[in-house]
């Protein structure tokens, strides 16, 4: 969430966008990998964050040892077979969870929960939210390329089907898009009547 959104507020919170963080999937092809020194290839890492030595162990199997401001960071590599896919998880090295992510924080790497992270919709007020799951919705049924998809003062009851969508899901869509329109049409309202005395 950009400084200064907060209406009025001094922001205390951390969010996950102020946060680089590193994905599990694109670690998969160490399982196989030799061991030694690596460096991550991006750039908004610091050289800590981005240098790393793989090691085989007995208790995690594949573990990444970073060393961030003097101290040991593990952090182990988790093949799940539960699934024919075997999706690979990052071990966090604080509360020891499965994470498909892990932030880059001062002291180390920790998934969102240990690092006190939020995400940016967590302190949006409630007409913020309500118009990005309008704009999610309208997206997900015309695409990015629809003319007004953006546009809220414009109404979506009389867009066309899109072409390849069958008529059942796209009434349920209309449906759910109606209600909330008609939400967003109403809390706009009371806006403009209060607007005057401001």
């Amino acid at each position: 969430m950009p400084r200064g959104f907060h209406c009025g507020h001094s922001e205390t919170r951390l969010y996950t966008t102020e946060r680089y963080r590193i994905n599990a999937q694109s670690f998969k092809v160490l399982l196989a990998g030799r061991l030694g020194k690596y460096t991550i290839t991006q750039d908004y890492l610091t050289d800590e964050h981005r240098q790393f030595e793989l090691f085989d162990t007995a208790e995690w199997g594949r573990l990444m040892l970073f060393k961030i401001s003097g101290k040991q960071c593990p952090v182990p590599l988790s093949l799940d077979n539960r699934s024919a896919s075997n999706k690979l998880y990052l071990i966090c090295p604080y509360c020891t969870h499965q994470r498909q992510h892990l932030y880059a924080m001062r002291y180390g790497y920790a998934c969102r929960t240990c690092g006190q992270l939020h995400y940016p919709s967590q302190s949006e007020r409630e007409e913020a939210r309500l118009m990005r799951k309008i704009r999610k919705l309208r997206i997900q049924v015309w695409g990015h390329n629809w003319p007004e998809v953006h546009n809220l003062i414009d109404n979506s009851d009389w867009w066309p089907k899109p072409k390849g969508m069958r008529w059942a899901t796209f009434e349920k869509h209309r449906k759910g898009l109606k209600s909330l329109e008609n939400s967003h049409n109403h809390m706009m309202e009371k806006w403009l009547r209060i607007l005057p005395h401001i």
